[in-house]
């Protein structure tokens, strides 16, 4: 039902970056002058965002930066805990977040860095068969609904893991 941006630009790490919506968006958010796109695509925390959904009452369906990717390795894991921090103190919404970055994300969960609160979902994108194997990292990560976006679908698919995984798009 509504975005939620804490984090802004990317840098590209698969071919399912080549044509990023995020990207193009960017373009034309900056030549309306909008302030948080000043520097373009450049990878950027909000501070003044995070306390967004706090203000929302009634609730909503959120998806968690679409013009970014929150498991970003520049993204520090402190700001990653705050934004967790936030969406366990809206249960009233659902979160949902989408990554590229598996490997990065089931290292976080791995070391018990984040608290997965019920209301957030998390999804990774598989692109092809070579980025399947980044179902198998979901799986291992504690949220309560695990899913993938099999979008842009670049190449055949083949043998895609399901096991652990709750919704596939």
């Amino acid at each position: 039902e509504m975005t939620w941006n804490p984090v802004t630009g990317c840098t590209k790490v698969s071919p399912g970056c080549a044509n990023c919506y995020a990207e193009r968006m960017t373009v034309r958010l900056r030549a309306m002058g909008a302030a948080r796109y000043a520097r373009g695509f450049e990878l950027a925390t909000h501070d003044d965002a995070l306390d967004a959904p706090l203000r929302w009452k009634a609730p909503r369906k959120v998806f968690v930066n679409s013009m970014s990717d929150l498991f970003h390795k520049d993204v520090p894991i402190e700001f990653i805990r705050r934004v967790f921090a936030v969406m366990a103190r809206c249960p009233q919404h659902q979160f949902q977040i989408l990554t590229k970055r598996s490997a990065r994300l089931r290292a976080i969960a791995a070391a018990g860095e984040l608290e997965w609160p019920a209301n957030v979902w998390m999804g990774v994108s598989v692109e092809d068969q070579r980025r399947a194997r980044r179902a198998v990292d979901l799986a291992a990560v504690p949220a309560v609904v695990r899913f993938l976006s099999v979008e842009p679908l670049l190449g055949p698919i083949e043998r895609l893991p399901l096991e652990g995984i709750h919704w596939v798009i």
